[in-house]
């Protein structure tokens, strides 16, 4: 259980390191995004759970469809304080924006979160995690047997 912990602390510095680029880069300002971040686990497992669109704001959303209306109402009353009349205009456009040029970030004029970078460093970190752990575990291992081994041979 102990590596499971280990785990979940690793992927809980992960969702902190998108929360952060989240905020440095002021890339949603609903904050919807970094509250759906969580992490999930069981005895072997662990998974960083957020919302669906996470990967749109890493590498953006290309051309030919209209993103759905709600997301960007809420983002319009947000970011510019309106009533939800005008917010759905403003959606309307941005939508129909998005469908012809796709977003900043697809059209390289804004870094996204950098999602790729962060898994790298998250398989990294797991990697070491995992690996002392590992090595923890075999050396309690070995000391129990030392010590099962000298009681039995000076009969203690």
């Amino acid at each position: 259980m102990e590596i499971v912990k280990a785990i979940i602390n690793e992927v809980e510095k992960f969702n902190e390191s998108i929360k952060d680029a989240l905020d440095s880069k002021n890339i949603s300002n609903t904050g919807e995004a970094a509250r759906s971040l969580y992490i999930d686990w069981g005895e072997n497992w662990v998974k960083s759970i957020g919302i669906f669109y996470l990967e749109f704001l890493d590498t953006g959303r290309g051309t030919g469809k209209m993103p759905p209306i709600a997301p960007l109402i809420r983002w319009a009353q947000s970011k510019f304080g309106v009533d939800e009349v005008e917010a759905k205009s403003i959606a309307f456009a941005v939508a129909k924006k998005i469908a012809y040029l796709g977003t900043e970030i697809f059209m390289n004029k804004g870094q996204g979160i950098e999602l790729a970078k962060k898994i790298i460093t998250l398989r990294e970190n797991l990697n070491d995690v995992v690996k002392e752990s590992a090595k923890f575990q075999i050396k309690e291992k070995l000391n129990e047997f030392k010590l099962k081994f000298t009681k039995l041979k000076f009969g203690l």
